[in-house]
């Protein structure tokens, strides 16, 4: 389902755009229900494989679900492969044809033909393709998450919220910069699937605390009206040079309140140094994560000095993998070893 927003990516028409959400929560109609009369498509658990020429077999699992009138949902689920699993909130599905475009990562698409109780097919990302095939087993697993585009002019924000919402829980805004947004989508599927909702804003190639303040703080008001969050433990992740504007943005006057702070690959200026003593000052909790080049000794070091200089400050480096935190893989990334357990564990002791 997606709302559409008519403002620009700025922080002031940001603010506007999803103060508008949280106040006027109004109803809008899927993609589906704008088709009108189309055939449904068929509802069901369907399980079988995924194959990359060259490469073995991964398991794979469809599910189609109807979970209320007019609106269809479907996951495609990849055990051993989990940057893979997606959840898509708008199906296309005419003439036995059933395309799946993942939110918020649109080179990565699902492309099935319905042949009596098999679907068959390709599931293409980037420049790779391979084939699929996927037999009907009866009736669809229960939801794992919900996903909902919040649309604007200049980019989109989604919102990844957990279908259980009976008990509270951690909720967090993901903030990537431009290295690190193709796979934020993969932390918000992975986070979202451990109970945590995710509220991922748009990428931007610049970044300040005047700037991030306005739409972090609009952000976690949207949390804290989302079913099921715990409003007692909102925080932000925030990458590169919006870590730092992060930091900044939290201390002084009119500061932003989160409960935590995940900062990714961040270099330490004599102003986020500041900033982030006042925020341990505060036991405001912290986890420092590096990849790629950034993930040096010497770096983790400076960060846990920034950090109060206590053994066993939560900083992780992680050489193996990129900037993104991910590893390459035959047909996608894979999360970088102890990924995300690692995340999802320091996220559930807070």
């Amino acid at each position: 389902m997606m709302r559409h927003l008519p403002t620009c990516y700025n922080p002031t028409k940001w603010v506007l755009g999803l103060m508008w959400l949280v106040i006027a929560f109004a109803g809008c109609q899927s993609q589906q229900d704008q088709a009108g009369a189309a055939t449904p498509p068929p509802v069901g658990h369907y399980e079988g494989s995924i194959t990359l020429a060259g490469q073995p077999a991964m398991r794979a699992a469809l599910d189609i679900r109807h979970p209320s009138p007019g609106h269809y949902e479907a996951e495609l689920t990849v055990p051993t492969t989990g940057t893979l699993s997606f959840v898509a909130d708008t199906i296309f599905f005419n003439d036995n044809q059933l395309r799946l475009r993942r939110p918020a990562r649109p080179t990565q698409v699902l492309n099935l033909t319905l042949d009596g109780d098999f679907w068959r097919g390709s599931l293409d990302l980037d420049s790779a393709k391979a084939e699929i095939i996927l037999l009907k087993r009866g009736m669809p697993t229960p939801s794992t998450y919900r996903v909902e585009e919040l649309a604007q002019d200049g980019g989109s924000a989604w919102l990844f919220s957990p279908s259980d919402t009976g008990t509270p829980g951690a909720a967090l805004a993901l903030l990537p910069d431009t290295e690190t947004a193709p796979a934020a989508a993969l932390w918000a599927d992975a986070l979202a699937r451990e109970g945590i909702i995710v509220l991922m804003l748009p990428a931007v190639d610049s970044a300040s605390a005047p700037l991030e303040t306005p739409r972090l703080q609009v952000a976690l008001n949207v949390l804290r009206a989302t079913p099921g969050a715990d409003t007692a433990s909102i925080g932000v992740w925030a990458a590169g040079m919006r870590a730092a504007a992060l930091a900044e943005s939290m201390t002084g006057p009119g500061a932003l309140q989160a409960a935590f702070v995940i900062i990714q690959n961040v270099s330490l200026s004599s102003g986020t140094r500041t900033a982030l003593r006042e925020l341990r000052n505060q036991k405001v909790p912290i986890l420092a994560l590096y990849g790629g080049s950034n993930a040096t000794p010497q770096q983790a070091l400076l960060m846990r000095n920034a950090l109060g200089g206590r053994r066993g400050a939560p900083v992780r480096t992680y050489r193996g993998a990129g900037p993104d935190l991910l590893v390459p893989n035959a047909l996608s990334t894979r999360f970088g070893p102890g990924l995300p357990n690692e995340v999802v564990a320091w996220l559930h002791s807070q």
